[in-house]
């Protein structure tokens, strides 16, 4: 059966509808949202949906995350240009700069909900200053990718939606720009080509040893070994590529992985805990706590609308 796409209808993200973004056949609708200066954020949760519409351009950047529910089939297209289409699970990130547009189509699980943040372009501009005068910027669109840093700013943001407070718009708009500049990062806009890192593939299969990690420790030299490297070339060649140390990325992993198991599971957080690689589960709240500002229980709480 085709599938007819419909003409692209503009969306002011900063007046958001999200009847206008994602039309679908749906039984309820939860919208939550707030703006704080040049950032808006919206929270939407629907049930009795299976099939949605896309339909973003907006003037600024926005960031769409999947809370819960996994987008499986569907079709994306980017600037009238269609593009892979990979299932979006709970975690997954869209990110649409200002200027160009997302349409397309999926179909997933029933229940789901996202959040939505918009920054104005005016906002990028005043933040890179100087920087952006003297290079261009240009982010390319990124639909469905994962990025713990990313992830992290998001999920703060959805905090600060849930329980706001006089100082929120400082810690909203410190998040927003984590975001522009995790994004700048990422598009490699300012990133000076360096010697000594790991070839393309021996990077790949450290980040998907580093992925497939669950309750057994993975080890320096578990990853160094599977390379055929020393300890010492490992670690400083994969600072060199990701910018990160191991035990950073790992760390940062383990987090992104116990942060979406809070969401979409009923498991303890000790179990958790245990499942993504923590030492104990007092381990686990402290870095959670470190990373998202609340403990792993209240996070959880807060993430139910």
């Amino acid at each position: 059966m085709t599938k007819v796409r419909e003409p692209l209808r503009v969306v002011r993200c900063l007046g958001f509808d999200p009847n206008e973004m994602r039309p679908s056949q749906h039984r309820t609708l939860a919208h939550q949202y707030g703006s704080w200066g040049q950032v808006r954020v919206d929270m939407v949760r629907r049930t009795g949906l299976k099939r949605q519409e896309t339909k973003i351009f907006c003037p600024g950047h926005v960031f769409l995350m999947n809370l819960h529910g996994t987008a499986r089939n569907g079709e994306d297209f980017v600037d009238g240009r269609r593009i892979s289409f990979s299932p979006r699970r709970s975690g997954s990130i869209v990110f649409v700069p200002a200027g160009n547009d997302w349409t397309g189509w999926d179909e997933g699980d029933e229940t789901a909900s996202f959040l939505l943040v918009s920054i104005e372009q005016q906002f990028a501009q005043e933040m890179f200053g100087e920087a952006a005068r003297h290079r261009q910027t240009v982010l390319p669109p990124s639909i469905g990718f994962r990025d713990g840093l990313v992830e992290m700013a998001l999920q703060r943001i959805a905090i600060e939606l849930k329980q706001p407070d006089p100082i929120s718009a400082a810690m909203v708009e410190s998040q927003a720009k984590q975001l522009l500049v995790q994004m700048v990062r990422l598009s490699g806009a300012y990133h000076e080509r360096q010697k000594g890192g790991l070839s393309s593939f021996d990077l790949k299969r450290a980040i998907e040893m580093i992925g497939a990690l669950s309750g057994e420790t993975l080890t320096l030299a578990a990853l160094a070994n599977e390379l055929g490297v020393s300890r010492f070339h490992f670690s400083r060649a994969f600072k060199q590529s990701t910018g990160k140390t191991p035990h950073a990325f790992i760390a940062e992993r383990r987090l992104e992985k116990s942060s979406g198991m809070l969401r979409s599971t009923n498991l303890s957080a000790t179990e958790i805990a245990l499942e993504c690689g923590f030492g104990s589960s007092s381990h686990f709240a402290i870095a959670f706590r470190q990373a998202f500002g609340v403990s792993p229980t209240e996070y959880r709480r807060r993430c139910k609308i």
